[in-house]
């Protein structure tokens, strides 16, 4: 594990702020929220510039119809492409108190000898940006390289505190440990096509920060690979990681928020819910 992943993790409500004031009343938090995990083919070749960004929007648009509070589309799946040219027209299909992630994607600044990973997350009507704070080995050795990010951005939305990270990030154990100071109840998991032991690693991963946190995961895939739903592991959620037909989660928010809040008397045990231990381990 390397040791020089330096990052810092913004205030949700900061975030909030910079977004527009929020509202004098927080609104009551729905029993469930609904996640669209975006299936994207990495082999279609579109025609034209104008055709791969008509059904970009397209997409956002269709899980808005269909009810969708949270899109997340599947890393890299720009296939190179810049997402700077879609933003408008996202925000626009999205419509109001909408949550969308537009997975990592090459970025550049003019004049720079560097390249970023970056994603866009919608929110509060809003675009932000998330910087890959960890670029893959191949990401690194690329010319120009990958260049890690220096923040990872928290989210509001719904009552709870959202993160997005990229596959890469999620195996990550110090990350996992600055998530859980901060109390993440759901993480979103912007993933790219791989191979069966990075599949293999992702899994696992994704099912054990269910588990640290008290958090959903949601791992968004290409269409080659299913999405999948990690749950907390805790008395009336399921347990086993959940592969819709299509590529809907439903996610039992007011439940997720209500882990935070346990029973006067409860003895269940809750770790996750003690962000700086009162026991220290020397090795």
């Amino acid at each position: 594990m390397r040791k020089n992943i330096f990052f810092t993790v913004s205030c949700a409500a900061a975030l909030a702020s910079a977004a527009g004031a929020a509202p004098s009343k927080s609104p009551a938090v729905p029993d469930s929220v609904t996640v669209r995990a975006v299936a994207w083919d990495y082999a279609w070749k579109p025609a034209t510039e104008k055709e791969w960004g008509a059904r970009v929007v397209a997409e956002v648009a269709a899980a808005a119809k269909d009810g969708a509070d949270i899109v997340v589309f599947p890393e890299q799946f720009s296939n190179g492409r810049s997402l700077d040219g879609v933003l408008s027209e996202v925000r626009d299909a999205a419509g109001a108190d909408r949550l969308v992630v537009l997975g990592n994607a090459p970025h550049r600044e003019p004049g720079s000898d560097h390249a970023l990973s970056r994603a866009y997350i919608l929110s509060g009507g809003a675009w932000q940006v998330m910087d890959k704070v960890d670029p893959t080995p191949a990401e690194r050795a690329q010319k120009p390289p990958v260049k890690a990010g220096g923040r990872l951005p928290l989210f509001r939305f719904r009552g709870a505190v959202v993160a997005v990270l990229p596959s890469f990030s999620i195996e990550k154990p110090e990350i996992a440990a600055s998530l859980k100071k901060r109390m993440v109840q759901l993480v979103l998991v912007s993933a790219p096509a791989e191979d069966a032991e990075g599949t293999a690693r992702l899994t696992r991963c994704a099912a054990a920060r269910a588990v640290e946190l008290g958090a959903a995961v949601v791992v968004a895939t290409p269409s080659s690979a299913p999405p999948a739903l990690h749950l907390p592991a805790q008395k009336g959620f399921d347990l086993m990681p959940q592969a819709p037909s299509g590529r809907d989660f439903r996610l039992p928010w007011k439940k997720l928020l209500d882990l935070r809040a346990p029973a006067e008397g409860s003895t269940e045990a809750r770790p996750f819910l003690d962000p700086a231990p009162y026991y220290q381990i020397e090795i």
